[in-house]
């Protein structure tokens, strides 16, 4: 009978050997909080990556942008209408609607207030254009201003805000160009 009977009698065992369950109870705590930590330093490093990862995406949709655009300015029908542009404010002969070089010249100045429009909106950055366009910009200002004074006088009233603001944009950025062409 001897064998029914357990010893209620502490072993002698230390502290933590007979206090297993609290022991069990600290460590998972302290896998819980290491976990909790751990998580939340992943959560604010992927914020990171996606944060960084959307403004070079920004930045590359920005960039193409520009660059389609810079194309399309730069391709001969565009700059056909520039320089009909030039030789009729020169003239003082600008073509009426319908005649040969109206549609060049609106051509290459709705491509320049499409940009305009994109520099406005953020679509585009601001410096890159003004830094590759700003000498165009500022030697087409004044036949632009006439060309659209023509057009209003023959009852065509489109402002072109965004060409406008670029055209002034241009004329007062200040020249970043190299000095010198020694290296």
């Amino acid at each position: 009978m001897s064998a029914l009977f357990i010893s209620a009698a502490p072993s002698a065992g230390g502290f933590w050997e007979n206090n297993k369950d609290l022991l069990a109870l600290g460590v998972s705590l302290l896998a819980l909080i290491v976990s909790l930590v751990t998580a939340r330093q992943n959560v604010n490093t992927t914020k990171e990556l996606a944060r960084k990862a959307s403004m070079h995406a920004e930045r590359m949709a920005r960039s193409s942008t520009y660059q389609r655009l810079h194309e399309l300015m730069i391709e001969p029908v565009a700059a056909s209408g520039r320089r009909k542009l030039f030789l009729a404010a020169r003239d003082g002969q600008f073509p009426g609607l319908g005649d040969d070089g109206w549609d060049e010249i609106n051509y290459s100045l709705a491509l320049y207030d499409t940009l305009g429009g994109y520099v406005y909106r953020g679509q585009v950055d601001r410096d890159v254009v003004l830094d590759a366009w700003h000498h165009p910009l500022a030697n087409i200002a004044g036949p632009v201003r006439e060309f659209v004074n023509y057009r209003v006088q023959h009852g065509v009233d489109q402002p072109w805000a965004y060409l406008m603001q670029l055209l002034v944009d241009g004329e007062q950025f200040p020249c970043r160009c190299p000095t010198s062409t020694e290296r």
